[in-house]
């Protein structure tokens, strides 16, 4: 196992609640995007992400992510990504949550994570989920769009 897979196991396991590690390598920058695609960033702000070789996806419960990747030497950039389920429509009128840059010490970025990142990221979930719940209630309560007229039967003649 990498290093930087290994300082990503260990911090996850110091945050608060029950999180898991995902590794990820990346032979080709397509594949990086495949992850990086989701990061949840003030109107498609994206980070400025180089290239890189190895991150890990933090995995939280109810389906909280977190995305890391090596950022610059002795640090490691942690993302917060759109969960699943939810749409970026929701998401972008919200306040993103802050992507920060933690050292490379498995237990002071599990501390700056828990301090700096997951209390604005559960937050503009909740928020999120709970604009997303709306919106279903007011579209399963909005009236029907009434049916198109049926074209009427060709006048008969005597």
């Amino acid at each position: 196992m990498h290093l930087f897979h290994l300082f990503a196991h260990q911090a996850a396991e110091r945050l608060p609640g029950t999180w898991a590690a995902q590794p990820r390598s990346y032979d080709r920058r397509l594949d990086q995007s495949m992850d990086t695609g989701r990061i949840w960033t003030p109107w498609d702000d994206r980070p400025g992400l180089a290239p890189r070789l190895r991150a890990a996806l933090l995995l939280g419960a109810d389906g909280l992510l977190l995305y890391l990747v090596e950022h610059r030497q002795g640090r490691a950039l942690v993302c917060p990504v759109v969960p699943l389920g939810l749409h970026e429509d929701i998401t972008d009128h919200l306040p993103a949550p802050p992507s920060v840059a933690v050292p490379l010490d498995p237990a002071r970025a599990a501390w700056r994570i828990t301090d700096r990142v997951l209390p604005h990221y559960t937050a503009a979930v909740a928020d999120a989920r709970e604009a997303a719940a709306y919106l279903a209630v007011r579209r399963a309560h909005s009236p029907a769009p009434l049916p198109a007229p049926l074209p009427s039967p060709p006048a008969r003649t005597r």
